[in-house]
């Protein structure tokens, strides 16, 4: 009996430690102790060329504590998150998305991204870097790529067009200046493209009609020189935001066939006067704003029947109030969005009649 008792005890005793072992393998996976050396040395460079100095290396990057995954709530302009992908086959755990925003960053972009192989997505909104952006990241298979509401100046970079990764890009609130590039033409899986609130001039490129999976295109704020693109070839676009760019007008008949248009945002054309632009085909148009278009004429019918439409007002106080807002949003590092909803509230529907 005795002999019995002591091998339950040891086979009870056994998968207990093999459970134990199996448990501690599968914490250290889900912690990401496995996440390669070099990695970890790709971060410090990070670290050292944006000028974080709170990233505790003590600690592992992959392993959930708040150093590196820091709890926030979506009103919160701090972000600081890092995550991991511990689920290739290779038995690593792999850099996968890194947000640094809010967090008054002093240097410049990391060369060393392209140190991550795996990285999707790099969000350094809201900070103070400067310089311009590095080619390493030409090499880089991201995905998602925000640098808004920085100081980066100089050119836009031509190499941008070999991130043909890319599905989002924000260079908005910047000081890149110069044309746009028409090599940002390649981009073809583009899907949102923000370029306002820069110093860019020119004529916009025609390569840009190759971009034909654009979601959203935002331009306000430069001072671009020529006729306001028809962007019919980009027929999957849904928000269109052109004010004070410098374009001359009018808004093209042909943008008709932009069917998949929810916002439509164009002020501040120069040219001669047009008619109000054939919008019947925008079923699905929420906001509506073309101020200072040299529109004449009368407001067509069918905006009536527009029941989910709401057109913005944009007056000349309005207008004052902006340029004003413009100054100091980079200093409270405000997303052009938000900024924009705080000043155009929505409006009445106009009566019909003569514009």
């Amino acid at each position: 009996m005795l002999e019995k008792m002591l091998e339950l005890h040891f086979s009870i005793s056994s998968f207990l430690l093999i459970t134990f072992s199996l448990a501690l393998i599968c914490e250290a996976q889900t912690n990401g102790r496995l996440l390669p050396q070099e990695e970890k040395n790709a971060l410090e460079e990070i670290a050292d060329q944006v000028g974080k100095k709170d990233w505790d290396f003590d600690l592992n990057p992959c392993g959930g504590n708040t150093n590196w995954n820091t709890p926030s709530d979506n009103t919160s302009l701090y972000v600081n998150i890092v995550t991991c992908n511990c689920s290739t086959p290779d038995g690593f755990c792999h850099i996968q998305s890194i947000l640094l925003k809010g967090q008054d960053l002093p240097g410049v972009l990391p060369p060393s991204l392209v140190k991550l192989p795996y990285l999707k997505k790099i969000d350094l909104s809201r900070n103070y870097l400067s310089g311009t952006i590095p080619p390493e990241w030409a090499s880089t298979k991201l995905e998602y790529m925000s640098v808004m509401l920085n100081q980066l100046s100089g050119p836009i970079p031509k190499y941008l067009g070999n991130m043909t990764t890319l599905l989002y890009m924000s260079l908005e609130n910047n000081l890149f200046n110069g044309t746009v590039p028409k090599e940002l033409g390649n981009m073809v899986n583009l899907q949102n493209l923000f370029l306002g609130f820069n110093n860019l001039i020119g004529k916009l490129p025609v390569e840009l009609n190759k971009l034909t999976n654009l979601i959203q295109l935002r331009l306000s704020d430069n001072n671009f020189a020529g006729k306001l693109p028809s962007f019919e070839s980009l027929k999957k676009l849904q928000k269109l935001w052109i004010q004070a760019s410098g374009f001359e007008g009018p808004v093209s008949p042909s943008s008709s066939v932009l069917t998949e248009m929810n916002e439509l945002i164009i002020s501040d054309l120069t040219g001669s006067s047009s008619e109000f632009p054939p919008l019947e085909n925008m079923k699905g148009l929420t906001r509506l704003m073309l101020r200072n278009c040299n529109i004449s004429g009368k407001i067509p019918s069918y905006i009536a029947n527009m029941s989910q439409l709401k057109i913005l007002p944009y007056t000349g106080e309005l207008h004052s109030q902006r340029k004003r807002e413009k100054k100091e949003h980079k200093k409270r590092n405000e997303d052009p969005e938000i900024l924009f909803q705080k000043i155009y509230t929505s409006g009445e529907l106009p009566a019909f009649g003569s514009l």
